[in-house]
């Protein structure tokens, strides 16, 4: 089902977007990397020209004309002799260290050069330069933001230009299923009526039952496909429900369909076992359990149908001696059936599986192949 909200495309571009991001940020990381690098050079250069353009200065200056050296807010500068005594300071709070000739310290780029003979007597000069970084980080930001809104905006389009006619094809589907479900309700009324009718007037015979058969059938399998059409619009209440009374009726109801294989239904249901649940999901459970146990059981065989209240747990059991099941995981699976010949469309157990998970029902399968399965139903009380 196609989900007709913007909701749904916004999740799903952004999830594609992080994912993209993920693959793209290596190769992104490596390039950011490298202009940082390239930023840290240029600074490095400049500095390297501001300091030849001071050695060009102090080698012709004397100490008295210290002060006329060219005054620079980018860039401090000290001057010390062979012991390394300040001779000059341009900024006197700095910490210098003569530990390397080039390393960065508290925010500062420091480059130490060694000095030929002056008038300053002066041996080393030290130069240094704030390491502003703002400049580049904010030309990696630009990037990065601009690299994901481009990722998201155009996964965005692309994801809505994709899935819109979808949505519109969604919406016809599901017009049209409406449309024909209530149109086929009718007739299978008019002929559930019209056969029973025919049953009263010439009593029963093999094909009036098995007609009747078919229609219950029908009847089934149009429930699950209205359930399935309805479920994530419609509410479902909770009422209290004789289990025992509705199980009854229900068994009751495929008693005819039964008698066709020969099959005896076995019951043993505990009286005034109350359940609160919905009627509609409570019969789909049972429907659905018991018209499997006899359409995959052999003739003349028997179905065991149990109701009992345990503690505090309401245990709802069918057991069948037919087929068996080879993959219990797969039959809960929508559209998946074990055996084809028998028809239906795979719809039952995957609707019986989203309502017990939906209202915490425990479900337990016991099988065995050629033996029989027993299906186990276990409801809050």
């Amino acid at each position: 089902m196609i989900r007709g909200n913007s909701t749904y495309i916004l999740k799903t571009t952004l999830l594609y977007s992080v994912f993209i991001l993920l693959l793209v940020g290596v190769p992104t990381y490596f390039y950011l990397q490298s202009e940082y690098d390239k930023y840290k050079n240029r600074q490095q250069i400049e500095l390297l020209n501001h300091i030849l353009v001071l050695e060009k200065n102090i080698m012709s200056l004397n100490i008295e004309e210290l002060n006329s050296l060219p005054i620079s807010f980018s860039y401090d500068f000290y001057l010390y002799d062979n012991n390394k005594k300040p001779i000059y300071l341009s900024n006197k709070n700095a910490k210098i260290s003569f530990d390397r000739f080039e390393y960065y310290m508290d925010g500062k780029y420091y480059k130490i050069t060694h000095l030929p003979n002056n008038k300053l007597h002066a041996a080393y000069l030290v130069v240094s330069s704030q390491f502003d970084n703002k400049e580049i980080w904010l030309k990696i930001s630009i990037i990065c933001l601009t690299l994901a809104l481009f990722i998201f905006t155009s996964l965005y389009f692309v994801f809505k230009a994709t899935i819109e006619p979808l949505q519109r094809a969604n919406k016809y589907l599901d017009r049209f299923f409406n449309d024909a479900m209530h149109e086929l309700k009718t007739p299978l009324g008019v002929i559930s009526i019209n056969l029973e009718l025919l049953e009263e007037k010439i009593g029963k015979t093999k094909e009036i039952t098995r007609a009747l058969n078919g229609v219950k059938g029908l009847n089934t399998i149009y429930d699950d496909i209205e359930y399935l059409i309805k479920h994530k619009r419609v509410e479902y209440l909770k009422e209290q429900i004789d289990f025992s009374l509705f199980l009854s009726q229900r068994i009751e109801f495929f008693e005819d369909m039964a008698l066709t294989k020969e099959i005896v239904l076995i019951t043993d249901i505990s009286n005034d076992i109350f359940i609160n649940f919905n009627k509609i999901e409570l019969q789909r459970i049972v429907d659905n359990t018991i018209s499997n146990a006899i359409k995959y059981s052999h003739k003349k065989e028997r179905v065991i149908i149990k109701l009992t209240q345990i503690e505090n747990k309401i245990v709802f059991s069918v057991e069948d001696f037919g087929i068996g099941i080879k993959d219990i995981k797969a039959i809960f699976r929508r559209y998946v059936k074990e055996d084809s010949i028998k028809g239906g469309f795979g719809l039952g157990l995957s609707i019986v599986k989203a309502i017990c998970d939906k209202n915490s029902v425990e479900i337990n399968v016991h099988t065995q192949v050629s033996k029989g399965s027993i299906f186990l139903y276990s409801f809050k009380s």
